[in-house]
This record gives C-alpha cells, sequence and structure tokens, in this order.
C-alpha cells in the first residue's frame, strides 16, 4: 500500500509537471504571437506618425479655434442680454412644438449654487475620520431635480420661468427650418 500510494503521488506529480509544461508552452506561444502583433502595431503607428506628422509637434497651435470658440460662446451664451431661440421638440421625435424667445441662456435642473457633496464627522478610529455624503439641494431637499437628467429651464423675454426635459435646440437666431412653428411665449392678442 505504502508503495502504492507513492506511484500514485509521483504518477501526480509527473502529470501537473506535464500540464505545466504544455500550459508553458502554450502561454508562451500565444505571448510571442501577442508580442508579434503588437510590434506590428507599433511599426503600423509609426510608419503612419511619419507620414502624417502631428501639425502641433513643434510648437503651439497657430490659431486655437477650439478654445475661440468656447471662449466666443461662453461671452454670448452666458450674456443676461442676448437673445436666444430655444425650439422644443415632442419626445424623441423629429416634430418641433414650438419655440421660445429667451434672454441669457438655457440652464441644466442639475445644476445648482451651492456644493453637491458635503464632508461629515462619521465616528473616531485610530484618526478622526470623515464621510462624504450628498448635500441638499439649492431648494433644501434631497433627490434628482424635477427635469431628471435631462432637465432644463430658462426665462422668457417677459421674465417666464419654463422648465423641461423635452429634446431642444438652442440658436441665438430664428431658424428657417422651423418659420410656420408657433411662438410658445407670444403675447396674447387683446380683444
Amino acid at each position: 500500500m505504502h508503495i502504492h500510494t507513492r506511484r500514485t503521488a509521483a504518477a501526480a506529480a509527473i502529470a501537473a509537471t506535464l500540464l505545466a509544461l504544455a500550459g508553458c508552452t502554450s502561454d508562451n506561444s500565444a505571448s510571442k504571437q501577442q508580442a508579434k502583433q503588437n510590434d506590428l502595431a507599433a511599426g503600423t503607428a509609426d510608419k503612419f506618425s511619419r507620414a502624417v506628422p502631428y501639425p502641433y509637434a513643434n510648437g503651439l497651435p497657430s490659431d486655437p479655434l477650439e478654445r475661440k470658440n468656447l471662449s466666443r460662446r461662453l461671452t454670448q451664451y452666458n450674456s443676461k442680454g442676448n437673445t436666444n431661440y430655444v425650439y422644443v421638440f415632442a419626445g424623441m421625435t423629429d416634430k418641433v412644438i414650438g419655440y421660445y424667445v429667451i434672454r441669457g441662456k438655457v440652464s441644466s435642473t442639475s445644476s445648482q449654487m451651492t456644493s453637491t457633496q458635503v464632508n461629515v464627522h462619521c465616528g473616531y478610529g485610530g484618526d478622526h475620520i470623515t464621510c462624504t455624503n450628498d448635500a441638499i439641494g439649492d431648494d433644501g431637499s434631497y433627490g434628482p431635480d424635477e427635469g431628471g437628467d435631462n432637465g432644463v429651464f430658462f426665462f422668457t423675454t417677459n421674465g417666464t420661468l419654463v422648465e423641461t426635459d423635452q429634446p431642444f435646440l438652442v440658436s441665438s437666431q430664428p431658424i428657417k427650418l422651423y418659420a410656420s412653428v408657433p411662438q410658445l411665449d407670444a403675447p396674447t392678442a387683446k380683444h
């Protein structure tokens, strides 16, 4: 019995060694194949980079249009005196319900003037422990805003607050394509 146990243990050890060697060979082969693919990809990327080099490698871009666009949008769109046109769509369709004429910009209902998180004391350990919790919103309540993730609000030229979660489009000029849709904040005619 004792010899049989030794033979079984030796056979198991040999089988494990053979499996490990087979695995190493297979893993080694896969590693070599992966290394070849990596070298090929790096060589291809290098060829593309030499053929069309990054244009600003030797200095700043001659005309940083993205930053200029951001600056222009911020100064124009974030100005209370500018008129904008907000076209509101019905759900996820291409049907325009109508448009509003607004002063200033469209704002997210998720924006708030106070911090969205607050650090609070939550216990003692070896050190003083603080936890970060959600803070109350500007309106004094917890939870999502009325419009959810897609909610926006704006003020019309006559000061009316409008809040919606419908898809919308904003333009600094009227859009001719929507010339026949109603102005939703148009003054009503007096009879």
